[in-house]
């Protein structure tokens, strides 16, 4: 059973990750909760900066003109000098790396950047660069407009490894749209996609983009974990075969949906055997067994007359869900964040 044991207001943009979480508070300043809800609070900066993450102890901070790194256990800062200008966006960010996307004279370009030692590795078209997934020696990106198009790019030295539009690949007649962030797992992509009134799983090959199985109504919702890929469809649980898309297992949620007035459009994680929900429009946390489809724990973080569209939600993205070893994190739409904990 999960307990609320927290509740914390005016949290902008958290990072939250299995050791805590950092936030930039009113004063312009960084706040830093630790797992024993142990509070480190920074002093206020001058000047703007963005929280860029939280890696190995410390939180990486960007500014005008430098990267900043804050050990907050050693309270050590270290300042690097950060000379990109014009419009930028970190895209990833991962040992001493980040995957930068900036706006220059000749357009957007991607680089990647070692801040640690103020180096450019590479650079490479990023004209509609999106959103990012890393695998070792390879950079997937979706694409702001050419929302049906997927490319990959060689985090090494940036060169194009391939590109590939999903309308291309077979799929019913239609247009689909790439609705998420892909996932690799195995030497495989796995990419949900969206048709309008259908939707599908897909596996593609990561050394080509080739299409290797499509799975109808799987691509909305669906994690990949070690053993299956784990999909919440309408109100079901599926656990689909990586290597092939055959269904495995399925289990039926709809009674218990019913019964406890769950809405199951959510947010959802699985962890563990559990799926885990966060309701957009009802905000009520859910936790379910896969196998049975048994709801084992819900609790409504908001009555009913203060949510809805209109009211408070929890916004469909997917950084204010997060589930660890014994702790849950929803950060609602009125930034307040809500701290669950195992009993």
């Amino acid at each position: 059973m999960m307990q609320l044991i927290r509740r914390l207001n005016q949290v902008t943009e958290p990072l939250i990750t299995a050791t805590g979480i950092v936030y930039k508070n009113s004063d312009n300043a960084i706040v830093r909760i630790d797992n024993n809800l142990s509070v480190t609070e920074s002093a206020p900066d001058a000047a703007p900066f963005v929280l860029a993450a939280m890696v190995n102890g410390e939180v990486i901070t960007r500014t005008k003109d430098k990267i900043i790194a804050w050990d907050t256990n050693s309270n050590v800062r270290n300042e690097y000098p950060f000379n990109y200008t014009g419009s930028l966006q970190i895209k990833l960010l991962y040992d001493d790396h980040m995957i930068i996307r900036n706006k220059t004279a000749a357009g957007w370009k991607l680089s990647k950047y070692n801040f640690r030692s103020s180096n450019i590795i590479w650079e490479a078209d990023g004209t509609y660069a999106h959103l990012f997934s890393r695998n070792g020696d390879q950079l997937v990106t979706t694409h702001t407009e050419k929302k049906d198009v997927l490319t990959c790019f060689s985090e090494t030295n940036g060169s194009l490894l391939w590109e590939v539009n999903i309308n291309e690949l077979g799929l019913p007649a239609g247009s689909y749209e790439i609705i998420a962030r892909p996932q690799f797992a195995g030497g495989r992509i796995y990419v949900g996609v969206t048709g309008g009134q259908s939707d599908y799983l897909l596996c593609l090959h990561a050394a080509n983009g080739q299409l290797h199985w499509q799975l109808k109504g799987a691509g909305m919702r669906f994690q990949v974990m070690e053993q299956a890929i784990l999909c919440f469809v309408n109100t079901e649980i599926w656990q689909i075969n990586a290597g092939d898309g055959t269904r495995l297992h399925s289990a039926d949620l709809s009674a218990h949906i019913k019964s406890a007035g769950i809405d199951p459009y959510a947010n959802v994680i699985f962890r563990d055997n559990k799926m885990y929900l966060a309701g957009i429009l009802d905000t009520i946390i859910s936790e379910w067994n896969i196998q049975t489809g048994e709801l084992l724990w819900h609790y409504r973080i908001h009555d009913t007359d203060k949510t809805g569209r209109r009211g408070v939600m929890i916004p469909a993205a997917e950084d204010v869900f997060y589930v660890f070893d014994n702790r849950m994190y929803v950060l609602d739409s009125e930034q307040t964040l809500h701290v669950f904990e195992k009993g």
